[in-house]
C-alpha cells in the first residue's frame, strides 16, 4: 500500500518593508470624515505610523478589545461608513495587522480606535508613562492562532521581543513599599 505524504511545513514569506507603499482601503465613520478639514483628511494616511508609535505598547499590554476569539470585530454601530483608499507603508500595514488580529478586530477598527484614543487625549499620559525608556517598536512580533479541537478552545496570542512589559511578583516590590 502506498503512503501519501503531506508537506505540512508550508509558509508564506515576503519582504516586510518594500521600497514602495501599497494602496489600502480603510473604512471611516462618515460623520468623522465630515468633521475633518480637507488638509486633515488628506493627512490621514500619514497619521497611522505616529499613532502606532504612540499606542503600540498600550495596545500590547491592554486586555483584548474583542473577548470572543471566534470572531473578528469590525466597526461598531457608528453610522454610515465611507471607504477611503490610502497609501500605507507595507511594514506599518503588517504591524497594524498583527496587533489588530491579536485583539480580534479589523485593521479599520484598530485605526479608528487609535484615532479615538488620540482625539480623547489619552495619548499624552501614555507617552509620559509607557513610552519612556523602551524602543518604539519591538524587534519581532509573533501571532499565534491555536485551535485545540480536543478541549474545544480557540486561543489567539501575540508574542514580541524585546518585551518591555514586566509582571511584578511580591519579590519584586521593595520591603518599604510592600505590606508588612
Amino acid at each position: 500500500m502506498a503512503g501519501i505524504y503531506l508537506d505540512i511545513d508550508q509558509k508564506i514569506q515576503s519582504v516586510l518593508v518594500s521600497s514602495r507603499s501599497n494602496v489600502e482601503t480603510l473604512l471611516f465613520p462618515e460623520n468623522y470624515l465630515n468633521s475633518l478639514s480637507a488638509e486633515k483628511r488628506k493627512a490621514l494616511p500619514k497619521r497611522i505610523l505616529p499613532l502606532l508609535r504612540k499606542y503600540q505598547k498600550f495596545l500590547l499590554s491592554k486586555r483584548r478589545i474583542n473577548r470572543n476569539a471566534q470572531k473578528t470585530l469590525y466597526q461598531r454601530h457608528v453610522g454610515k461608513l465611507v471607504r477611503l483608499n490610502m497609501r500605507v507603508d507595507t511594514g506599518v500595514w503588517a504591524i497594524l495587522g498583527v496587533i489588530a488580529a491579536a485583539h480580534g478586530v479589523s485593521r479599520c477598527f484598530l485605526v479608528n480606535y487609535m484615532i479615538w484614543l488620540d482625539d480623547s487625549g489619552v495619548g499624552d499620559s501614555i507617552e509620559e508613562k509607557l513610552n519612556v525608556g523602551s524602543p518604539t517598536f519591538q524587534n519581532s512580533y509573533g501571532y499565534l492562532w491555536h485551535l485545540d479541537l480536543l478541549n474545544n478552545r480557540i486561543t489567539k496570542s501575540l508574542e514580541f521581543r524585546p518585551n518591555p512589559i514586566w509582571f511584578l511578583t511580591p519579590e519584586d516590590i521593595p520591603p518599604q513599599f510592600g505590606s508588612t
